[in-house]
């Protein structure tokens, strides 16, 4: 995930080796699913720059069933527990998987 963010773009590469780790053995899914809450515990630390490589990775491991979907129970839509830089990870979190799996099944 580190890599991933460092990148100056996001690569897929890194949303694919993480996903098939995830697919090899079911403890990566469970690794990634502490991250996610870490990463979004402590996103207002990230620079923009990686908190967007940060919520497209993620993004990734929801749309390809990597990861289990549950990670967003993490996340709190109020006033009082979400800052800018989460309200930004969430939006580009459903923007990329609006993109990836359309508004209907994303609906569903």
């Amino acid at each position: 995930i580190e890599c991933c963010n460092q990148e100056k773009t996001y690569l897929k590469f890194y949303g694919l080796l993480a996903e098939r780790f995830c697919r090899l053995n079911k403890v990566y899914a469970d690794y990634f699913d502490e991250d996610f809450a870490k990463y979004y515990a402590t996103i207002h630390r990230l620079e923009t720059n990686k908190l967007r490589n940060c919520a497209k990775f993620f993004a990734h491991l929801l749309h390809s069933d990597a990861m289990q979907w549950s990670v967003l129970e993490y996340i709190h839509l109020n006033e009082e527990e979400t800052t800018s830089s989460s309200r930004i990870f969430i939006k580009i979190l459903f923007q990329e998987l609006s993109e990836f799996l359309g508004l209907r099944k994303l609906k569903d």
